[in-house]
């Protein structure tokens, strides 16, 4: 069957760009056999809701499934494992340590070199409660025969200390001074906002009597009395989620760098950020690209690349194993766009196809959501995913079922570009 024009695609774009990745045939080349990051999210609630969080979670639910039942984890367990990933990331979409049994699990079971467990710390309120929860993950690890490395990092700002249900310094200098004193089998470490770079990092050394060193612009050292030393990173003030209703979001965004600003040192080379193949491991200031893919697991179950798969490409856990799963997730020509050259490149597309889109998502100065926040609309998904088939059309790395000669996907990218731009404009006049 021939395919249709530009024009003729635009009328139904969900549908058109199906049926284009079913068209589409791709010559043999490897593909990333293996995990770099494995991100995990254990749940989408959490009890300290703070008024700037990316995810807006609270303890109010927002879907039917709010986290993995104990079946569906140690399904996930065994995926994690499948795909050899050498970083595991139990982190947001809500607080994981209201899954405690699940930390624990994992803890115990999955075999990867490292693990990065990132909580608010609201479990600390006391001394005594900081013992006994450092005392019960390192229990874990203990287990593990794999003995991974494991890294405890705490979110801390002004909006976790003055959050609805706040978590005061004295709780996070609790779980400093357990680790210090304890001796325990881990590493510590604390991420932050720009905007609080000189101010949290004082008053934690001040509850702590610890002494802070500088590494470079965003990264200072915390040493404890004891000797230890945890690092403390502050990452970009994000606007997406509830964050964007902040009244004081516009000026401390001006104390942040932008997210092209931030990652520019993390770029393969000048320009071309490719995340979807890193190991994320920004508390110690570094994505390092080892050709293997990040993987986000949501607490619903469903799974996708990291800055790698357009929002209707997601699978859910049990649909496929690792391998199915890249090759579902690269016969979408917008995966190949991402992990070939990254955020960036899609981000300049999109700005040609619909500047408005690009403009509002790339203001959120947020790179976890940037590719969903880009490609929400059908018809920009319809468009950068011609693009992208154009480019590789181009290279030679895949034909397209019943294109005629003539077709817009065979012109000079400008004019595909033009003839989509004006598609779009028509879809959301």
């Amino acid at each position: 069957m021939t395919l249709p024009s530009v024009k003729e695609l635009f009328a139904a774009p969900g549908e058109a760009r199906a049926d284009l990745i079913r068209r589409t045939r791709w010559r043999p080349g490897p593909l990333p056999d293996r995990g770099s990051s494995f991100f995990i999210h254990l749940s989408e609630l959490c009890p300290v809701a703070c008024k700037h969080c990316m995810y807006s979670s609270d303890l109010e639910r927002k879907s039917e499934k709010d986290s993995l039942s104990p079946e569906e984890l140690e399904e996930a367990i065994a995926f994690i494992d499948e795909t050899g990933s050498e970083k595991l990331n139990i982190t947001g979409g809500g607080e994981p340590f209201l899954k405690l049994p699940s930390i624990l699990r994992l803890l115990e079971t999955v075999r990867v070199p490292r693990i990065e467990l990132v909580t608010a710390g609201y479990w600390a309120k006391t001394q005594a409660a900081a013992d006994r929860m450092l005392d019960r993950l390192v229990g874990a690890l203990a287990k593990n025969p794999r003995k991974p490395e494991l890294m405890l990092r705490l979110s801390l700002d002004r909006y976790h200390l003055n959050a609805p249900y706040p978590v005061l310094i004295e709780h996070y200098g609790n779980i400093a001074r357990a680790w210090d004193r304890g001796g325990h089998d881990m590493l510590l470490g604390f991420r932050g906002i720009q905007p609080d770079l000189g101010h949290v990092d004082r008053l934690l050394a001040d509850e702590v009597g610890g002494e802070l060193t500088e590494i470079d612009e965003w990264n200072r050292r915390l040493t404890l009395p004891g000797g230890r030393s945890a690092p403390l990173t502050f990452n970009v003030f994000r606007l997406s989620g509830k964050a964007g209703e902040l009244v004081e979001g516009a000026e401390l965004s001006t104390h942040s760098k932008t997210i092209r600003e931030y990652y520019g040192p993390f770029e393969k080379r000048q320009g071309q950020l490719v995340l979807a193949t890193a190991v994320n491991d920004a508390i110690r200031g570094s994505y390092t690209d080892t050709g293997g893919l990040a993987i986000t697991m949501n607490s619903d179950g469903s799974f996708w690349i990291f800055c790698g798969t357009a929002p209707d490409r997601r699978l859910m856990l049990g649909e496929t194993d690792f391998a199915g799963a890249i090759e579902y997730f690269f016969a979408d020509p917008i995966t190949r766009l991402l992990v070939d050259d990254g955020v960036w490149a899609l981000s300049d597309v999109v700005a040609e196809l619909d500047p408005l889109c690009c403009t509002a998502a790339v203001a959120k100065n947020d790179v976890a959501s940037l590719v969903e926040d880009l490609l929400a609309a059908p018809a920009v998904r319809l468009a950068v995913t011609l693009v992208a088939l154009h480019r590789l059309l181009g290279e030679d790395r895949l034909s397209v079922d019943g294109l005629p000669p003539g077709h817009e996907l065979l012109l000079p990218e400008p004019e595909l570009v033009r003839a989509c731009r004006h598609a779009i404009a028509g879809e959301t006049a």
